[in-house]
């Protein structure tokens, strides 16, 4: 597999799926086209092979084209989440020298950076895309004017195919540079084990900007001359709709995380969406899924469950876990397939930090020699991070993190980032994150401050907000007297743990033993509670879109905060109809009787 195979399926494979939206299909033929305009406009900018390519839209039709353009040209495309903090874009230019930015619409915006050339699209749900004349353009913004010439088709294995940056501190994200050697090799890996060619239908949901969205979405798909299905986003309120689009779209493979799963589990009104015959595998990724969900999923869905293990650094996967002669087994993270593992210890124990080397392991951080080092033994192991235990058949069970990382929801978040952004707050002195047990995320991050004067938990929120992604949030700050810390100044993970997990423990008792009277006033404050806003900027007719900090997770966080204060339990279907504040309080009040 080459990049010259990509650019041949977009040409052979004209009028097949590519790229299945919610009332709106790709074709390979369409997606074609839009790559010969991007490449125009790297013409009209004078983009030279190795140059970089900020992404960064919620107009996915123009995220994937732009991307496989700059993959197919040998520009370096770098893909961020639509919602990334100015800043963190800025950072992330700076350190890749980008020299052009995709960024969405956006009324009276000023272009994020002078002296970035800046492609403004809209958004693909900001218009209709049927016009008076037949379908609308699928990128508006982009100039319709196509390249004469077919891309630059880079050979060299060795080239960047692309950049992904992992959470890091603002100032110094970390750039994985993957390249079409590793890329090609773990596509050809994935497409062998669960069995992919031009018939399949990948059900693929995942943000684009990360691995598993981008690799295991768009990319596996263009690799086997397939269809990538999404369906907009995961929302909890519409879970049914979402999970019914994997049998009205024919979908043969479904992945999503650990969390993703857990809430079909628990909130999933019917045990049929994946009953076709053409439904063959459910994917597990990003994070180990429990066992036990493990054995329910499979169960119930009465499919086959393989779980993948892997990082950013390793493409998408590197071990896998499942019914196959080639997998590890079940609830573990399996075996190294297309790669070889290890486990480094000081006397040949099975326990001790698991690391990877293969065709699919990255070569090194973008411009940082000395990260790079660290990540490498002498005799070219990447070290995972993971303290990993060897099974007697081969398998590898993931024992914890030898790094202050947090994984929530499968999403990996570094605590310095949080504190990086808290202290820039005037108030704040001091931060420290760390990483509290949750029962549906795995983990979230929960913040500590020391503050100079007296501020309140919503502004707080609301400025970690304006500097990081959604879910890099912290689901509670807590402001503390001081913070501790060992000899060497640095903040005792283990005794600010129980510390923050104490003062969460007091605030939900008095919050009951002080809530309100009435289930209007005691719902508005549950929500006010867990979007972190002012109650008073709260009211029944509150919707979901409306409400800072409103989003699927932290809708299904409200949920099952109104169940455990009412001792309830919110059927399937109800919680689909949960559109506002008055829809949860009349629910309470019918089930609560």
């Amino acid at each position: 597999m080459t990049i010259h195979d990509f650019w041949q399926t977009l040409q052979i494979r004209r009028e097949a799926d590519f790229l299945v939206l919610p009332g709106l299909t790709v074709t390979y033929g369409q997606m074609q086209s839009l790559v010969l305009r991007w490449l125009a406009r790297f013409d009209a900018l004078r983009l030279v092979e190795g140059n970089c390519i900020l992404i960064r839209t919620a107009n996915e039709p123009a995220a994937i084209s732009a991307f496989l353009a700059a993959l197919l040209d040998g520009v370096v495309p770098v893909m961020q989440v639509p919602d990334t903090p100015d800043s963190r874009t800025l950072s992330v230019a700076q350190l890749a020298d980008a020299t052009m930015l995709v960024a969405d619409e956006q009324a009276d915006a000023a272009p994020l950076s002078t002296e970035l050339p800046q492609v403004t699209v809209a958004r693909i749900h900001d218009a209709s895309l049927e016009g008076a004349e037949g379908p609308r353009d699928l990128v508006p913004g982009l100039p319709l004017e196509a390249a004469a010439r077919a891309p630059r088709l880079p050979t060299d294995p060795d080239g960047p195919a692309y950049l992904l940056f992992t959470s890091g501190t603002t100032s110094s994200p970390a750039g994985v540079q993957i390249t079409r050697a590793n890329l090609c090799a773990n596509l050809t890996t994935l497409s062998r084990l669960f069995g992919y060619d031009a018939h399949s239908r990948i059900f693929n949901d995942m943000i684009l900007a990360h691995a598993d969205g981008l690799v295991q979405g768009p990319l596996l798909a263009l690799a086997n001359g397939c269809a990538t299905v999404r369906a907009g986003g995961f929302r909890l309120g519409d879970l049914e709709d979402w999970l019914n689009r994997v049998r009205q779209e024919h979908c043969s493979h479904v992945i999503t995380v650990p969390t993703i799963w857990a809430m079909i589990d628990a909130y999933a009104a019917r045990d049929d969406y994946f009953e076709a015959p053409e439904c063959r595998a459910l994917l597990s990724v990003a994070a180990k899924i429990p066992d036990q969900l493990w054995t329910r999923l499979e169960t119930r869905f009465k499919r086959p469950l393989f779980n993948q293990y892997g990082l950013t650094e390793t493409v998408a996967s590197a071990t896998y876990a499942g019914p196959h002669p080639e997998m590890g087994a079940r609830f573990t993270v399996g075996k190294p397939v297309d790669c070889e593992a290890r486990i480094s210890s000081q006397h040949g124990e099975c326990e001790g930090e698991l690391e990877l080397r293969g065709d699919n392991v990255f070569p090194g951080y973008w411009r940082n020699a000395e990260r790079t080092a660290e990540t490498f033994t002498a005799d070219g192991w990447m070290k995972t991070g993971d303290l990993a235990r060897r099974e007697p058949d081969g398998s590898y069970s993931i024992l914890g993190r030898l790094k202050t990382v947090i994984m929530s929801g499968g999403f990996l978040i570094r605590p310095d980032e949080i504190d990086e952004a808290m202290v820039r707050h005037p108030a704040v002195r001091e931060s420290a994150t760390v990483a509290i047990e949750d029962e549906m995320f795995g983990e979230v991050p929960v913040t500590a401050v020391v503050c100079a004067t007296p501020v309140a938990e919503n502004e707080l929120t609301a400025h970690a907000r304006a500097a990081l992604e959604n879910q890099k949030v912290p689901k509670r700050i807590i402001a503390l007297d001081a913070i501790p810390r060992g000899d060497a100044g640095k903040a005792q993970v283990r005794k600010l743990h129980d510390i923050l997990l104490a003062e969460m423990a007091s605030h939900e008792t008095r919050a009951a033993d002080a809530g309100p009277a009435n289930v209007a006033a005691e719902v508005i404050a549950v929500a006010a509670d867990v979007f972190r806003v002012d109650p008073g900027t709260l009211t029944l007719d509150s919707q979901h879109g409306e409400i800072a900090g409103w989003d699927s997770f932290s809708h299904l966080i409200l949920v099952m905060e109104v169940e455990q204060r009412y001792s309830i339990a919110i059927p399937a279907n109800r919680i689909a109809a949960l559109r506002t504040l008055g829809d949860m309080v009349r629910t309470v009040e019918e089930l609560a009787r």
